[in-house]
């Protein structure tokens, strides 16, 4: 899950300092651009387990 902060502290990623966002599951800090990248690739990844999730059930129905 991600949070706003107030702190200002270096981006992981950018190495810039203003005002970040933290994504509590991976620790890392992220500037506005690179936290919104972040949160697409971890969409992409969940769209990933729900598919794998729904492959999953179908084989077990058809069983």
């Amino acid at each position: 899950m991600a949070t706003a902060t107030t702190d200002r502290k270096l981006y992981d990623i950018c190495r810039k300092a203003k005002e970040i966002s933290k994504c509590e599951d991976s620790s890392k800090i992220y500037c506005y651009n690179h936290f919104v990248n972040h949160r697409q690739e971890l969409n992409k990844q969940l769209d990933e387990v729900e598919i794998t999730r729904d492959l999953f059930r179908r084989t077990l129905t058809e069983q």
